[in-house]
């Protein structure tokens, strides 16, 4: 086998390799299920339970609120010195 026919025969692999994968899992999924979907029916026994309900008296309760307090914030001083003149640029 020569050197050409040995890179094509790799590059033909590379290339259907991926095609060759996904083929065999559809058909391995395909063998895998069952062909036949029966329904299935659950039986769901339900007992009938007498209950009973106790209803109280409820007091309303009153809640008081309290006052919010507003705390004043700090005055904060100017403490940058403005600089009052002019440039004396020709010298």
């Amino acid at each position: 086998m020569n050197k050409f026919k040995y890179l094509q025969l790799i590059g033909t692999i590379t290339v259907f390799s991926p095609i060759i994968l996904v083929v065999l899992s559809v058909l391995i999924f395909g063998f895998g299920t069952p062909t036949t979907n029966k329904p299935v029916e659950q039986v769901v026994d339900i007992k009938k339970v007498d209950t009973v309900s106790i209803a109280q008296k409820v007091k309303p309760v009153v809640v008081k609120s309290t006052p919010i307090v507003v705390k004043s914030s700090p005055i904060v001083k100017d403490t940058v010195k403005t600089v009052v003149g002019s440039l004396d640029t020709a010298k």
